[in-house]
């Protein structure tokens, strides 16, 4: 009795054994993260869930040219951009991302791909002033066990029943329905284009009124510091390390809404005093190009490119990406302090009440 009781048990972890490596199987055959290699060419993948695909993609896609950054990039046409510049572009958003997020994942990049000649990356006006180790922890948990060469704690990703039953299965199931192979192509991919307004009623619709500050604050020598080491480590450091890219970096050019806020609250003085430092920092590093819009200021008071108080459209990406050829609004030591003297003058003097009058485009 004890013996027969010891084979159906044998047997019982025989068939758990082999269920779960049909399962496993299938998942690391299928691969929906990339975690293991590129696309099959027989399946169709939907790119859906940032922080679990890009980094499968930056270890495994064929690529010579990346852009990235946050919500601010995700906008990006991949085909324009390598119709312009002539190259292979991935584009991999990281949405609300940190400096030191996105970096990190561009050092994935160059550690597993030697031909990257170019990077498009947008850095983000607001995030100049963070700590060089910040990263968004508020925004769900990191899947690290997908970052690493850690074998045993793939089980996360291998033996994941939701991974298994709304992602492997369902790409299995989309082969044998005889759906075509393939990819969300680079331009659609994070565009969030088509759930979106733009416009005054848009941008202002919990703006009741700018008002003049009551104080103006400056940038002290622990901010100063703060922005440095953020720079120096997110920033220059990787450029610094790869002189054969060229690095197209922007400041990302947020709406006149944004800047009046900044005003009210009395650290509009502090925050162009920090682009300033950010800029001098970053024009040592001769391979990377430096752009801004902020001082194109008939975009920027334009509520018709936003549709909130600093996500634009689009057509600003495209923008972007033209006038980055043609070296427009390209940041310099002959011309940054002029630049940086047209931000002070019009955004401590501009009406911010005046964007009330404004119309909304009906076609937009």
């Amino acid at each position: 009795m004890l013996k027969t009781a010891k084979h159906w048990v044998a047997a019982y972890l025989v068939v758990v054994l082999l269920l779960l490596i049909g399962v496993g199987s299938l998942t690391v055959a299928i691969d929906p993260y990339f975690h293991y290699h590129k696309p099959l060419e027989s399946i169709y993948y939907a790119l859906s869930n940032q922080r679990s695909q890009n980094d499968g993609i930056l270890k495994h896609f064929d690529y010579d040219a990346i852009i990235t950054g946050t919500s601010m990039a995700e906008n990006f046409k991949a085909s324009e951009c390598n119709e312009i510049f002539g190259v292979n572009a991935i584009k991999v958003c990281f949405s609300g991302a940190s400096y030191k997020e996105i970096n990190d994942n561009l050092k994935v990049a160059f550690r597993h791909n030697e031909d990257i000649k170019m990077i498009v990356r947008a850095l983000d006006t607001g995030m100049i002033l963070a700590d060089k180790d910040k990263m968004r922890y508020d925004l769900g948990e990191y899947p690290t066990h997908l970052y690493d060469d850690n074998l045993f704690n793939d089980v996360k990703y291998v033996f994941n029943k939701e991974i298994l039953f709304s992602l492997s299965v369902p790409l299995l199931e989309g082969y044998m329905k005889g759906i075509e192979g393939g990819i969300t192509d680079f331009d659609s991919y994070s565009n969030w284009m088509r759930s979106c307004t733009f416009g005054k009623n848009t941008v202002l619709e919990n703006v009741a009124f700018f008002e003049e500050p009551t104080e103006n604050k400056v940038l002290t020598d622990e901010e100063r510091k703060m922005i440095q080491d953020n720079i120096e480590q997110n920033v220059i450091a990787l450029a610094q390390a790869h002189p054969e890219t060229e690095f197209y970096y922007f400041f990302t050019p947020y709406s006149a809404v944004w800047w009046g806020d900044m005003y009210q609250k009395g650290y509009l003085e502090r925050q162009i005093e920090a682009e300033k430092y950010a800029i001098e920092l970053i024009l040592d590093c001769e391979n990377i190009k430096l752009f801004s819009w902020n001082n194109r200021f008939e975009i920027i008071t334009d509520l018709n490119n936003y549709k909130d108080l600093s996500h634009y459209g689009e057509w600003i990406n495209s923008l972007i990406l033209n006038e980055m050829d043609e070296e427009k609004n390209i940041l310099t030591w002959e011309n940054y302090g002029a630049y940086i003297e047209d931000m002070k003058t019009f955004y401590s003097t501009f009406d911010y009440n005046s964007l009330f009058e404004q119309y909304d485009d009906p076609e937009m």
